[in-house]
């Protein structure tokens, strides 16, 4: 596990007899260096796994071209969906620190992709690759069976609530999948492990009510403010995304151009 200086981000390397591979690095040039150093010391890298494409996740493999690129089916027809966003994202980040490019960001090219429940043998390890949408239709974890090791993405963090910037009913059934495991140790793709059923089930129970009594879209927001979630402050902004997306996930009327975690030129999460 190789955290980052900035988000609570976690890259990290799974190594076994030898082969490596590298999850998740950067998202400044330098973390990725040192995940590539980390890895050649420990042996021989074999790939480089995306567990999802946003856009904290996606900077690595430009900087590590030697590597292959794997990730799952829907991530590059994910990113095309969200690339205005993502790109948006990725230069105001780059701007934030002074980074200069000699040329444009290009979205990783992927040597192969992986469907849920696919098999990976690294060295002596048989890696699950699981597909764990929630947060981002094409999010997928890594669970090592042998060792009850799940390399959990963003689902789980101690720093954030969760990010339903996908589907509220897929992050449920994510959470369901993840409780059924036999997990020993996990790492998040932010922060420290923590599991947080409880406000997800408040923010369903809220939103249905207020559709239900057939509150707007700004009502139901109103509806939610009075919930307790960790770090409100921080938080504030991330949980009104929540609010608007399950309103509309569940059949409120609103502009989806204007509300919600998909809306125009949302350029931060």
């Amino acid at each position: 596990m190789l955290p980052s200086r900035a988000l609570a981000y976690n890259a990290g390397v799974l190594t076994s007899a030898g082969q490596v591979w590298l999850l998740d690095p950067g998202p400044h040039p330098d973390e990725s260096a040192r995940a590539a150093t980390l890895a050649v010391c420990l042996g021989s890298p074999v790939g480089l796994v995306l567990t999802h494409s946003h856009w904290d996740h996606i900077l690595g493999p430009e900087r590590l071209p030697a590597l292959p690129v794997y990730a799952h089916v829907r991530f590059a027809e994910t990113l095309t969906a969200h690339q205005v966003e993502t790109l948006a994202m990725i230069d105001r980040w780059e701007q934030r620190f002074g980074y200069v490019r000699a040329a444009p960001f290009r979205p990783p090219h992927l040597a192969a992709t992986f469907q849920d429940g696919q098999v990976f043998v690294l060295g002596d390890l048989a890696l699950t690759l699981l597909h764990i949408p929630g947060h981002a239709a094409d999010q997928v974890a890594i669970f090592v069976p042998t060792s009850g090791l799940l390399w959990a993405a963003d689902t789980l963090s101690d720093t954030e609530i969760p990010l339903v910037s996908h589907r509220l009913d897929a992050y449920e059934l994510t959470l369901a999948r993840i409780a059924a495991l036999p997990i020993q140790a996990l790492v998040p793709g932010h922060g420290a492990p923590t599991t947080d059923r409880a406000y997800l089930d408040e923010v369903r129970r809220r939103v249905v009510r207020a559709i239900s009594a057939g509150a707007s879209v700004a009502e139901t927001v109103a509806a939610c403010a009075t919930m307790v979630f960790r770090s409100p402050l921080a938080n504030a902004g991330a949980h009104r995304l929540n609010v608007e997306s399950v309103y509309l996930e569940f059949g409120g009327e609103a502009d989806a151009t204007q509300v919600g975690w998909a809306q125009d030129g949302l350029i931060d999460e």
